[in-house]
C-alpha cells in the first residue's frame, strides 16, 4: 500500500500522460495558482490596492506557500519511483541528487524565504521579489523549456567558451576605448568599468546615447565593436540552434527505435500507440511527428516483410 501510494503520486507529479485525468488536473490547478501568485505580487505593488486588498494578497501567500510545500515535499519522496529518472532511484542518494536539480532548487526557493520569514527577520522587498521566482515553476509544465534547458546543458561548455570570447572583446575594447576618450570626457569615461556600459550597449546595438566616443580613435574603436559585435552576440543564437536541432534528431531516433520494438510483431495494437505516443511526449516530440514517425516506421516494416529475407523473392 506504502509503496502503491508513493508511485501513483510519483506519476500524478510527472508529465501528465494522456487519459490520466487526475494528474492533468493537478498540473493545471498547479499553474493556476502559479500565475495567480505572479498576479498578486504585481497588484500588490500598488499601494492603494496593498492597503485595500492585503489580507486578501496575504491569503493568497499562505495557501500558495502551503500547497507548495506539500508538492515540494510529495516531490522528494516519490522521486525514487519516478520510472524516467533512474538517477534518482536509491532511497537516500536519489533524493539528495534531486534535491539539487535545477528544477528541485526552484520548488525550493518558491517557498523557503517564507518559512525563513517566520523565525529571521527579512526586508519584504526581498520577500516579494523571491516571489515572483515562482513564475520558473511553469518551466515544469513546458516541454520545449525542458528542450531549452537540456540543450543548455549539454551545449555548455561552448555557450561558455563564445561568452568568454565575447567578455574578453568587451574587455579590450572598453580599456582601449577608456585610454582613448579619458582624457577628453572624464566623466563619461572616468574608469574601465564606466567604459564596459558604453561597450555592452555598443556591442548589442542598443545604442542609448548616453555615452558616446568623441575622438576619432574612440570613433574608430567603437565602429570596430559594432561590426564584430554583431557576430559575437549572434554566435550563441547559431550554437543553440544547431544543438536544437540535434537534440530534436536523437530524441526522434529514440522513438523511432521504441517503434520499431513495438512492430516486432508486425503490427502496433492500441495498447503499444497508446504508449508510443505518452513514450514522445515524454520526449517532447508534438503528437504529429510521433503519428509520422510511426507511419514511416510502419510503411518501411510492411516493405521489409513483404520480400524473402533469404533469396529477396517477394513473398506470397
Amino acid at each position: 500500500m506504502h509503496h502503491a501510494l508513493r508511485a501513483r503520486i510519483a506519476v500524478i507529479l510527472d508529465v501528465p500522460r494522456p487519459g490520466d485525468r487526475t494528474s492533468i488536473w493537478i498540473d493545471r490547478l498547479l499553474i493556476g495558482l502559479i500565475l495567480l501568485n505572479v498576479v498578486a505580487v504585481v497588484l500588490e505593488s500598488v499601494v492603494w490596492l496593498h492597503l485595500r486588498w492585503g489580507h486578501v494578497f496575504y491569503t493568497i501567500e499562505l495557501f500558495s506557500v502551503v500547497v507548495f510545500t506539500i508538492e515540494y515535499l510529495l516531490r522528494v519522496w516519490s522521486i525514487v519511483d519516478n520510472r524516467w529518472r533512474a538517477e534518482y532511484r536509491h532511497p537516500l542518494w536519489g533524493r539528495l541528487r534531486f534535491m539539487r536539480s535545477p528544477m528541485a532548487v526552484i520548488d525550493l526557493l518558491a517557498v523557503l524565504p517564507f518559512w525563513l520569514s517566520m523565525f529571521i527577520p527579512l526586508d519584504l522587498r526581498f520577500l516579494r521579489l523571491v516571489r515572483l521566482l515562482r513564475v520558473l515553476k511553469l518551466t515544469r509544465y513546458s516541454a520545449a523549456t525542458n528542450l531549452l534547458f537540456e540543450v543548455l546543458r549539454e551545449e555548455g561548455r561552448v555557450m561558455g567558451a563564445a561568452v568568454f570570447i565575447l567578455f574578453l572583446l568587451l574587455m579590450l575594447m572598453a580599456s582601449a576605448t577608456y585610454y582613448a576618450e579619458n582624457g577628453v570626457q572624464p566623466d563619461a569615461f572616468a574608469n574601465i568599468p564606466q567604459a564596459m556600459w558604453w561597450a555592452v550597449v555598443t556591442v548589442t546595438t542598443v545604442g542609448y546615447g548616453d555615452v558616446v566616443p568623441v575622438t576619432p580613435l574612440g570613433k574608430v574603436l567603437g565602429a570596430a565593436l559594432g561590426v564584430l559585435g554583431v557576430g559575437m552576440v549572434a554566435l550563441p543564437a547559431g550554437i543553440l540552434a544547431s544543438g536544437f536541432s540535434n537534440a530534436l534528431h536523437r530524441r526522434q531516433c529514440d522513438l523511432r527505435r521504441d517503434v520499431e520494438a513495438a512492430l516486432a510483431d508486425g503490427n502496433i495494437d492500441p495498447a503499444e500507440r497508446d504508449r508510443l505516443a505518452k513514450r514522445g511526449q515524454s520526449l517532447s516530440l508534438s503528437e504529429v511527428d510521433v503519428a509520422d514517425i510511426i507511419d514511416e516506421e510502419s510503411s518501411a516494416d510492411a516493405g521489409r516483410r513483404a520480400v524473402c529475407p533469404h533469396c529477396g523473392e517477394p513473398l506470397s
